[in-house]
């Protein structure tokens, strides 16, 4: 039996006087130590989806096993041994000092009341070293930077020592470095501890080179479960994150603004598959240029001496960076 079964369950939230249903009978598992990140568009029901999982709001049918026990049906105290959570929105807290609320992950071992004893303490300092949190332990919480507060909220949960670790949106509000850099720490915790993390997320290029498996969801549609690489493979992103206004790049994992392609030019490149050559074809698809084999403007891309020559009826420009080009391009049409 997979560590985590989810097996048939809907998920929903009050709305008013009635239920509001966001996804029906999904099915899904995890093994031990994957980062699982679970992604797909506003409103389709992520976070409902972690917070049922994390029993923190009722699902309406089915059941959820992790190391086939019933989640649901366990007593609070024993459900928090076995899975602990970081939400967002968690950077309001009390004035505590690093290590104090890194400690509070120990409650469901020791109470509210309860003395840490040394085995705890070591818990906690490993927890602090796994987040590169040595020397913090008497900085005061509202002292850190978003990035170092995010990284004391999942030593707290490391700290609680449970087999399943639950973020909802881990990098929201942090600066891209940030970003990068929890997603790094999370897919080494999954590793070096055997763990399971759960994510959900909105930095899906990022999430794709670190997690061990995607959950991709689409509103009222289910989940689709897979390797990313797979999924970029099938189709899958294309499919549920079609829009009129982008398009998923298979080549390179991203998504591609598109753009109103309404002037023409004809491009001549040293090498083809150079970084002049994508850059520059990047740059012309941002003015509006389409690239075609007979177009009045003819652009040189020399990668040997690094420059660009425009030429149109008798004119000739030769620049030595991309602003120049387009700059002369502008003059030339």
């Amino acid at each position: 039996m997979p560590f985590l079964k989810l097996s048939d369950i809907t998920i929903g939230y009050p709305d008013k006087n009635r239920t509001k249903t966001v996804q029906n009978n999904l099915n899904l598992s995890a093994d031990r130590g994957e980062l699982i990140a679970l992604i797909g568009k506003n409103g389709c029901g992520k976070s409902t989806l972690i917070r049922s999982i994390a029993c923190l709001q009722p699902i309406y049918s089915g059941e959820i096993y992790l190391e086939n026990r019933d989640l649901v049906n366990l007593k609070p105290e024993k459900r928090a041994r076995l899975l602990s959570v970081v939400l967002t929105g968690q950077h309001s807290v009390a004035s505590f000092n690093v290590r104090e609320l890194i400690s509070i992950g120990r409650d469901p071992y020791t109470g509210w009341l309860g003395s840490l004893s040394a085995r705890d303490n070591e818990i906690i300092s490993d927890a602090m070293k796994m987040t590169h949190l040595e020397g913090f332990d008497n900085r005061n919480i509202h002292e850190l930077s978003d990035g170092e507060r995010q990284r004391v909220f999942i030593a707290r949960a490391l700290a609680q020592d449970t087999p399943l670790i639950i973020l909802d949106e881990p990098t929201s509000h942090l600066d891209l470095s940030n970003r990068i850099n929890i997603l790094l720490l999370l897919q080494k915790l999954a590793r070096d501890t055997g763990k399971t993390i759960l994510i959900s997320t909105h930095e899906l290029e990022t999430a794709m080179q670190v997690a061990d498996k995607l959950w991709l969801m689409e509103y009222g549609k289910g989940v689709i479960v897979g390797a990313p690489e797979d999924l970029v493979l099938n189709g899958s992103f294309e499919e549920i994150f079609h829009h009129s206004s982008y398009e998923f790049d298979k080549e390179y994992g991203s998504f591609i603004v598109q753009k109103n392609l309404d002037k023409y030019i004809t491009t001549h490149v040293s090498k083809p598959d150079g970084l002049m050559a994508r850059w520059t074809t990047k740059a012309l698809s941002r003015k509006g240029y389409k690239i075609i084999s007979d177009a009045p403007v003819e652009l040189f891309v020399n990668e040997e001496n690094k420059s660009w020559t425009l030429k149109y009826n008798d004119q000739i420009v030769v620049t030595y960076s991309i602003e120049e080009a387009l700059k002369s391009l502008s003059y030339l049409n």
